[in-house]
Order: C-alpha cells, then sequence, then structure tokens
C-alpha cells in the first residue's frame, strides 16, 4: 500500500462524486443515526463558497481515495486559522490519520495560517484521538449534533408551542424561502449578529462583519447547490427582525438541517425559539414531505437552546470535539 495526499479542487466536476462513497461510508461509522449522506449533502458541506478558500485534501491508496478533509479559510476573518473535517474509510484510519494530519497542518502553514482546527465524534475517538493528541492538538470545544424524528412529533403540542402567546403575540411573523426578499435582507443580516454571544468553548473563532452583499452571495450558492433554505421570523412594528430560524432542505435526502438560530438580546425572554422552531417544523412538514429527521448542531455549553431542543424530542446523536493544532 502506497498512500499519496492530493489537494483537490472542490470546483472540480469529478471531486465531489469521487469523495461521495468515502463521505458515506465515514459518517455512518462516525454517526449512526445520520441520514445516508446524499450527493447535495456533500456539496452544501465542500463546494466552492465566495466567502472562502476550500480545497478538499485527500488521501489516495493508488487511485482510489480513502480518506480526506474539506478544509476552509476565511477571507474576511480568522485569518490565521484554517478549519475542517476529516472523513476516512474505518479500514483505513490506522495508516491514513497521521499523514492525513500531517497534510493538514502543511496546507495550513502554505495559507500563512498558524492554527488548524478539525475534529472527530464519539463514535470514532479510539480510532482518533492517540494521533490528534500526538500531533500537538488540544480540545478546545465540544458539540452536540442532535436528531429529531419528525414522523413522532406531537403535532398538537407543536401547533401550542407555535401559537401566540403574551409574551409574543405582538410579533409579526414571516416565512419565505430564499432568495429572501430586498426588503428583509439588511434586517436579516443586522438579527443575524446575535449569534456572536453564541458559545464556542475555547476556540477563538470571529464571525464576519455584518454584510448585505455577502448574505446576497451566500444565499445564491446554496441555490446552485439545489439545496432549499428555509427561514421564519418575528418582526417587530419597525420592521427590525427580533428572532429567526433556518432550516436547510436537500431534495435528494429525508433529513433536513438547522441553521442559524438567533434571537437578538432585547427580544430574549418572550418564548421565540420555540415558537419560530415549532412553526418552521410544522410548515416544512407540509411543504417538504419527503422529510423525516432533522440534524441540529449545538455547543454543549449552549444550555438554552439544548433546553428547547429536548423539549421538541430532539434526541442527543452524539457528541463531537474539535481539536486545535498551533503551528
Amino acid at each position: 500500500m502506497n498512500i499519496e495526499i492530493r489537494e483537490l479542487d472542490p470546483a472540480h466536476p469529478e471531486t465531489l462524486p469521487m469523495l461521495l462513497p468515502v463521505f458515506q461510508a465515514a459518517v455512518t461509522a462516525d454517526a449512526p443515526t445520520h441520514a445516508p449522506p446524499t450527493a447535495s449533502f456533500l456539496a452544501w458541506n465542500a463546494a466552492p463558497r465566495s466567502t472562502r478558500h476550500r480545497a478538499c485534501v485527500t488521501a489516495f491508496d493508488g487511485d482510489r481515495p480513502v480518506g480526506f478533509g474539506c478544509l476552509n479559510h476565511e477571507h474576511d476573518t480568522n485569518r490565521d486559522l484554517v478549519y475542517g473535517d476529516l472523513w476516512i474509510l474505518p479500514e483505513y484510519r490506522d495508516r491514513v490519520t497521521v499523514p492525513l494530519l500531517d497534510a493538514f497542518k502543511a496546507h495550513t502553514r502554505g495559507r500563512g495560517g498558524t492554527r488548524l482546527v478539525n475534529g472527530f465524534s464519539e463514535f470514532s475517538a479510539a480510532d482518533y484521538e492517540p494521533a490528534f493528541i500526538a500531533g500537538g492538538g488540544r480540545k478546545v470545544a465540544e458539540e452536540r449534533r442532535s436528531r429529531l424524528d419528525l414522523t413522532k412529533i406531537d403535532h398538537d403540542q407543536y401547533a401550542a408551542w407555535a401559537a401566540p402567546s403574551e409574551k409574543n403575540a405582538h410579533y409579526r411573523i414571516q416565512t419565505w424561502q430564499t432568495p429572501t426578499p430586498e426588503e428583509l435582507l439588511a434586517p436579516l443580516v443586522t438579527a443575524n449578529e446575535a449569534m456572536r454571544d453564541a458559545p464556542t468553548g475555547d476556540l477563538d473563532f470571529q464571525l464576519p462583519p455584518p454584510d448585505v452583499e455577502r448574505r446576497r452571495r451566500s444565499e445564491a450558492e446554496h441555490l446552485a447547490i439545489n439545496m432549499r433554505m428555509y427561514i421564519i421570523a418575528a418582526l417587530t412594528a419597525d420592521g427590525a427582525i427580533a428572532g429567526f430560524h433556518e432550516m436547510f432542505v436537500f431534495p435528494d435526502s429525508p433529513m433536513a438541517s438547522v441553521g442559524n438560530t438567533g434571537v437578538a438580546a432585547a427580544y430574549r425572554g418572550h418564548g421565540l425559539g420555540l415558537r419560530l422552531k415549532t412553526e418552521l417544523a410544522l410548515a416544512l412538514l407540509e411543504a417538504e414531505p419527503h422529510l423525516e429527521s432533522v440534524s441540529t448542531w449545538n455547543s454543549s455549553d449552549n444550555g438554552p437552546m439544548l433546553r428547547v431542543n429536548e423539549a421538541m424530542g430532539y434526541i442527543k446523536a452524539e457528541a463531537w470535539s474539535n481539536w486545535q493544532f498551533d503551528l
């Protein structure tokens, strides 16, 4: 066996189809309750973005890809940081993990970065953790992926949570599918500033400054890979967005993925998080009848959002730890 590392361009038409079998096998091992990854789901994770440089650093055994990571380097923020994922066929992990991590570090240095962040799930810790420790990594954050079975939700309870309450009846609720209407773009960008106080453990990660054009490009890129994005928002009388919730739907997958969910500090305590999340879930059951489940990611330190999710019926799927290598 001769392992060779190559850097692939995700924009090349052969790259993502070539990597999809590796991605599917690795996700099955690392996230057993995850819906089988599809082509559009991989594109969401690895396709080119205008906001960042992306490369698929890939290990080959001959002509066969056996492991890869999609590495990201932001154009506007976190210029010292390269971050990504790690997907290796289970039978190759003892031979490929260290060479791939070394290649990730070399890629990071080549981009002028001084920090590499990567991680793994609790189900693959035995495969990866020794190599991460030996390679100088330190755990900086822990996330939880949770899963909601849409076929088992209590529709009446969801409808009750989605109904106006004494605290939030004065908001106007609006739901749309991207592209976001022009009159809502600037309020939505402003509302996303609520994400700045989301916990990130010991990981220093900065959100980019608010930028309407950046948001417009991002939504267009999602549409280009045939991903549908739904947004629900609570609007104040003067047109500001007090809170919002996003959901990504893939036409070839029965699993939807949660995007950002945020409520600005001035509007917290009004029950908007639960109202928006349950109302959008009910709307998607009507609009996207192929959906069977929803996957969401949260920092393990984000108690308020975890409590909302647990009330809705989300169940922990697996814990993921993020490790930083200082180069």
